[in-house]
């Protein structure tokens, strides 16, 4: 089962409470709708795939081939 988590949550997990600014929830959301974050649209809001983000590599088509 996937572990769905807000964008605001995603951003305060990836970004943390640190100095420097973090992308704005926009950013994150833009980036989910063009599938280059692991996420689910549920009704208006979109969720990322906390799992499917920690296993990323960087590397896209390698990634691609992980995510099926």
């Amino acid at each position: 089962m996937a572990c769905l988590i807000k964008v605001s949550e995603f951003i305060r997990r990836v970004y943390g409470e640190e100095d420097a600014t973090p992308p704005t929830p926009q950013t994150i959301t833009r980036s989910c709708r063009r599938g280059e974050l692991p996420a689910e649209q549920k009704g208006k809001l979109w969720y990322i795939d906390w799992e499917l983000y920690q296993k990323r590599t960087g590397a896209d088509l390698v990634d691609k081939v992980l995510r099926g």
